[in-house]
This record gives structure tokens, C-alpha cells and sequence, in this order.
């Protein structure tokens, strides 16, 4: 099973409307989510697998397990590449 983990070094700051600013204190770089990103990222926080988030999206929107899949992968391996989140094997 894997999961993911937020390094200590990022904070989330959620928004009134929804959505999240989260920022990297190694780099002081900070990156913005959208509504379903911030649904992804809670996922995340919550150590859920990758196929559960995709429930979570498709139960929050009313979308196809296609396109809530794709949208849970894709930001998953966007927070990979800026090394938002981390691979966490249980």
C-alpha cells in the first residue's frame, strides 16, 4: 500500500472559499490549490490510499471514476515533482 506524507516543512494555509495556499519553507516558494486540489491534499493529510482520494473526488463532484482518477494522479504527481509530498510505503 502506498500513502503519502507532508514534510514538516510545508505549511497549509486553507481559505475561506475552499481552497489552500500551501507553502515550502525550504525554498519560500508557495503554490495555490484549487477546490478538488484541496480535497486531494486533505486526502493525503489523512494517510488515504490513491484509489480511496478518487472515491472521495467522485463523491464530492458527481464525476465518472475516469476523470477523478485522472485528476487525483496528476496532482499527485505534480506534489511529487516539487517535492510537496513524499511517497510513504506502509
Amino acid at each position: 500500500m502506498t500513502t503519502y506524507k507532508i514534510p514538516d516543512d510545508i505549511i497549509v494555509t486553507e481559505l475561506d472559499n475552499n481552497e489552500a495556499i500551501l507553502l515550502d519553507m525550504r525554498n519560500k516558494h508557495y503554490y495555490s490549490l484549487n477546490e478538488t486540489g484541496l480535497v486531494i491534499f486533505r486526502g493525503i493529510e489523512s494517510n488515504l490510499e490513491q484509489d480511496r482520494i478518487v472515491e472521495e473526488i467522485m463523491s464530492a463532484y458527481a464525476i465518472d471514476r475516469d476523470k477523478a482518477g485522472s485528476s487525483v494522479k496528476n496532482l499527485i504527481q505534480r506534489l511529487l515533482s516539487l517535492n510537496i509530498i513524499e511517497k510513504h510505503a506502509t
